[in-house]
């Protein structure tokens, strides 16, 4: 007895999902899919039948899909359909979006910063502005972040350019920092809830085991099990050349390649903070 399909449903994004997969169907080419021949079709592209046999999928669940009825489906059930439609990086993503669930990240993260956000670094200026990974690592700064932090961020083995490893092994960035105490808190809470995200991820395994390993503070931190998340806040710098001066800052996503952010400080115009970074980084007043 034939299975009884799920109703269909009225949510929009099921309609969406069902006409973006017949379209990558009638878009995607037979040749080189290792399907046998079979003469002249009478339409463009793959038929059902041919998406479920080259993914795996049952012929009925694919149909369903089409048909936009109020079924779930899982990540392995969508990838295997994207390789059989020959969806590209974007399309997959979309049809994971589309189906309700995340994107997959390539399976290796580049850790190149576009040269736009680069470049964009340069415009901020005389704002402080770096770029990170999910890992915390430091991967790009401009000339005010450099000023700002100084040697902390010349000259160091790759694994310590890290926001955590700077905050907790050096030196110098606890004598910048009056509110240092408060801050390790605060990052120690952001590497727990990044923690649950990242814990296949031998990077960010290193980088929790030497911090425990060399950092008393931290391995007391890291014990408590707080978890906190990136909120915008104020900052404080005490800076040898400059003073104190007191930042706003604000964290933004990389879209091309959501596992990268920029980070952005920036004083309150007109104020003193603001005439004194201007001067940090020899900025006509």
């Amino acid at each position: 007895m034939p299975a009884t399909p799920p109703p269909e449903s009225p949510d929009h994004g099921r309609k969406a999902l069902a006409a973006f997969l017949r379209s990558r169907r009638e878009r995607a080419d037979p040749d080189g899919t290792g399907l046998p021949a079979g003469g002249r079709r009478r339409t463009p592209g793959l038929r059902r039948e041919e998406v479920s046999l080259l993914s795996g999928v049952s012929l009925t669940w694919y149909t369903w899909l089409e048909q936009g009825r109020d079924i779930n489906v899982s990540p392995q059930i969508l990838l295997a359909l994207a390789r059989a439609l020959q969806l590209d990086e974007v399309e997959r993503a979309h049809l994971f979006r589309l189906a309700g669930r995340a994107a997959p990240e390539p399976a290796e993260r580049s850790l190149q910063v576009p040269d736009a956000v680069r470049a964009f670094l340069d415009t901020l200026m005389p704002n402080p502005a770096f770029v990170i990974d999910r890992c915390f690592d430091v991967l790009a700064w401009n000339r005010a972040q450099e000023a700002v932090l100084g040697a902390a961020l010349l000259d160091r083995p790759r694994r310590e350019l890290n926001s955590a490893w700077l905050l907790f092994r050096e030196p110098g960035i606890r004598a910048l920092m009056p509110e240092w105490e408060a801050e390790t808190e605060w990052m120690a809470g952001l590497l727990r809830q990044q923690a649950a995200y990242e814990l296949d991820n031998p990077r960010f395994a290193e980088l929790i085991d030497e911090l425990t390993a060399t950092s008393p503070r931290f391995a007391r931190l890291w014990e408590a099990h707080e978890v906190v998340e990136f909120r915008s806040s104020v900052r404080h710098y005490r800076l040898p050349d400059a003073g104190d001066i007191e930042v706003s800052f604000v964290r933004l996503a990389v879209q091309e390649a959501p596992w990268l952010s920029l980070i952005c400080h920036f004083p309150e115009p007109g104020s003193e903070s603001e005439r004194r970074l201007r001067g940090l980084v020899t900025l006509p007043q």
